[in-house]
């Protein structure tokens, strides 16, 4: 059994253990679950699975293994798209989007002013899932508004439009460079719903 095999095997023994925990929680509580699952995980970029990820990689996971829907795309994306519920209910999936107040460099990455640069899942009363380097942490929602307002970001709470998540899953768009593990859950799922 090659390496690639054997991940995948893990991968799929961890995935059926973890969906047998949450098999009866509602959804909302499954994304929270899997938010707070992902907490200690390792930053890196452009990564989405349970050892390490990036912001929206976090928030794209959690909503895949919460809603058995899949896409992978920015955090503005993210904001634009899919979270466009203002106001949301205490029982709605949500996130915390940090929109940049002018122009700004980040790492390799130019954002424009008005644009998402940062989002982390709500995953409790006032508590997120801030993924940044080095690793992933639960940190209270106000602090952090705080915070990222004095780097002048201005930080809104958005709900889940589940529909659009729901069409973007049929369609099987907004799946951009998904990581090997990504892939490895989303057929997985799929495979579980017989699709």
């Amino acid at each position: 059994m090659d390496d690639s095999t054997l991940m995948d095997a893990k991968l799929r023994m961890m995935l059926e253990t973890e969906k047998k925990l949450v098999s009866k929680l509602e959804e909302v509580e499954r994304y929270r679950y899997f938010l707070g699952r992902m907490q200690y995980v390792r930053y890196e970029g452009g990564k989405e699975n349970l050892t390490e990820a990036d912001c929206s990689g976090s928030v794209c996971l959690a909503l895949l293994l919460a809603t058995d829907c899949s896409i992978r795309v920015t955090a503005d994306t993210l904001y634009r798209k899919y979270f466009t519920k203002r106001n949301p209910a205490k029982d709605d999936i949500s996130a915390a989007f940090f929109v940049t107040h002018y122009d700004r460099k980040l790492g390799n990455r130019l954002y424009s002013a008005g644009e998402v640069a940062h989002v982390a899942g709500i995953c409790g009363d006032g508590v997120v899932l801030n993924c940044v380097e080095p690793y992933a942490y639960l940190r209270n929602l106000d602090t952090m508004r705080d915070v990222y307002g004095s780097m002048d970001y201005d930080c809104i709470v958005r709900g889940l439009d589940r529909d659009a998540l729901k069409e973007a899953d049929d369609s099987g768009k907004d799946l951009f460079g998904a990581d090997p593990q990504f892939e490895a859950f989303r057929r997985a799922v799929t495979e579980e719903r017989g699709i």
